[in-house]
């Protein structure tokens, strides 16, 4: 880990920058969640708030993948940062005041959403220019570590924002975490990196992805799996505060808890991929982890008893991140340098690009037919088309 480290200063203050940021997207996802489904009881109300979320990024993928080919990272990351912290301020404000609506938090959620689509490509993408090439599995390791370790803070800090001082206090802190994540990335100086990229109008963007993609068979073979697997994992985002509100009568402390428990799963995997060099073929790692995802899924919809659930969560957790980070490391070493801004927003468009559907069918078919069936049919889904995945045969030769 020192190793890492020690290669470039600026990982360091990268790291850090993840860190703070993330322990707020814990605290905003809680708070969110929390106030959405306080105000209805309805998974479909909830379902809204997260299309908010979701479908402005999907808008803009194609472009945010161009821009961090073209422009500086690091900068991108800045801006995209402040602006968050803005959105999240004004929703602080409106909070104390008493005039938060369903109106004001879609709206400010979809401005995040586009700042956030902007900067995951570029947040996705910069590793390789500030840690050497041997290190960047580790690397993503480390950062997956951080991450996971802050989601796993976030609903806690978040849970015990709401109840000692209120929503508002608990957007504020978000807006503060996002300054500084903003601080800790300026004046990062980047390695020089050769650019295909040009600015192009949307038809042409959306036509340059596909070309793009399709030139990069790993990339293009993945597509249609890592899309379905997606649309229904999302299906947990929404099933979380109806499972502890539903299920367990639990106000956000249940939210909190259950949250925390796939973020612990997460940090636990993240620490052992950064310490220990996993042997086994990337293929087959990623392979396992998404098919124990998906049975994980059938165990939460079948088993109601809350330790059980919270195990459930802290496997998928700890599935889904091995998963996570073996292809995020397959893309960084397979994948041209100069390309992988633009694929990795494609790839994360096209992947995203149903979960506005997921959320919205979701929250309908948990008023319809429960939570058991939703979470039955995404885990079944889910773990056929990881089998899908091990059939690829570039995989195999990565």
């Amino acid at each position: 880990m020192v190793n890492v480290f020690s290669s470039n200063r600026y990982f360091l203050r990268y790291f850090l920058s993840r860190f703070v940021s993330r322990i707020g997207d814990g605290i905003h996802s809680l708070v969110l969640l929390w106030i959405s489904y306080k105000w209805s009881h309805s998974g479909l109300v909830v379902a809204l708030v997260m299309v908010s979320f979701s479908l402005p990024a999907v808008l803009v993928f194609p472009f945010a993948g161009s821009l961090a080919d073209r422009k500086n990272r690091a900068r991108i990351m800045v801006a995209t940062d402040i602006i968050q912290s803005a959105c999240t301020f004004a929703l602080a404000f409106l909070a104390y005041y008493h005039k938060l609506n369903l109106f004001y938090l879609m709206f400010f959620t979809s401005i995040m959403s586009v700042a956030s689509a902007y900067f995951m490509p570029a947040s996705m993408s910069i590793i390789p220019q500030i840690v050497k090439k041997e290190n960047i599995t580790q690397a993503n390791g480390i950062v997956q570590t951080t991450s996971s370790f802050s989601i796993v803070l976030g609903p806690i800090i978040g849970a015990g924002l709401i109840a000692s001082i209120g929503v508002p206090l608990a957007f504020l802190s978000n807006s503060f975490s996002f300054l500084l994540s903003a601080f800790f990335l300026w004046g990062i100086k980047l390695k020089k990196m050769e650019t295909t990229a040009v600015k192009l109008s949307f038809f042409e963007t959306i036509k340059d992805g596909f070309r793009t993609i399709k030139s990069q068979p790993i990339a293009s073979k993945l597509l249609d799996k890592t899309a379905v697997i997606n649309f229904f994992f999302a299906a947990i985002t929404i099933v979380i505060p109806i499972f502890a509100g539903k299920i367990y009568h639990m106000d956000s402390k249940g939210i909190a808890a259950m949250m925390a428990s796939y973020g612990f799963g997460m940090f636990s995997s993240s620490i052992i991929l950064s310490s220990i060099k996993i042997k086994a073929h990337p293929r087959d790692v990623i392979v396992f982890s998404i098919f124990l995802v998906g049975l994980m899924f059938v165990i939460f919809g079948e088993i109601h008893y809350f330790y059980i659930t919270l195990l459930s969560l802290f496997f998928i957790g700890f599935f889904l991140n091995a998963a996570n980070v073996h292809l995020l490391s397959l893309y960084q070493t397979r994948l041209p340098a100069n390309l992988l801004g633009r694929i990795m927003s494609f790839l994360s468009a096209i992947s995203m690009s149903l979960s506005p559907l997921s959320y919205a069918l979701t929250g309908v078919f948990i008023d319809l037919v429960g939570l058991r069936w939703v979470l039955l049919l995404s885990g079944v889904f889910i773990g056929i088309n990881a089998v899908r995945i091990g059939f690829i045969k570039e995989l195999k030769e990565a």
